[in-house]
């Protein structure tokens, strides 16, 4: 069965709403959670900027396997699988300057349901950093704890 998005879904004009939108008094309730309102063009920075941090993280990857001095010991056919992370890191980039420009065209005012869409997503970081008045995240680089390789 297709799901049927509701008008508001399909962007239709919402109550106003600031990009800190949180529970609205008296909305809807979908599985026990309260309606949340999720401007879109907040929905798209927010994803703008979590594609910025997936680049820079993929960069720092690729940097520290270029650290590794297993180069003269490997296949070269999976080195030259190894350089595919510069492709999806330059991908990423230019996702997210994207969706920041995306942003930036949207009329205001255009909001989603949050819980149906948030819900959709598997980690949880990623559902905080996305939510409707989260604050935006501050990454710390990891310099503690049990490193597993793989």
């Amino acid at each position: 069965m297709k799901h049927q998005p509701s008008p508001r879904s399909r962007g239709a004009q919402a109550q106003p709403a600031a990009h800190g939108a949180t529970e609205q008094p008296g909305c809807a309730v979908t599985a026990g959670l309260p309606h949340r309102d999720l401007p879109l063009d907040a929905l798209a920075q927010r994803v703008a900027d979590e594609l910025d941090t997936l680049a820079q993280i993929s960069a720092g990857v690729q940097t520290a396997l270029s650290l590794c001095h297993f180069a003269e010991h490997t296949d070269i056919e999976a080195i030259r699988g190894l350089q595919g992370i510069d492709r999806i890191t330059q991908s990423l980039e230019d996702l997210g300057r994207l969706m920041a420009a995306v942003s930036g065209e949207m009329p205001p005012n255009v909001c989603l349901h949050a819980v149906p869409i948030l819900s959709r997503l598997r980690m949880h970081e990623l559902v905080t950093n996305l939510a409707p008045g989260a604050p935006p995240p501050v990454r710390q680089p990891e310099t503690q704890g049990e490193i597993v390789w793989f």
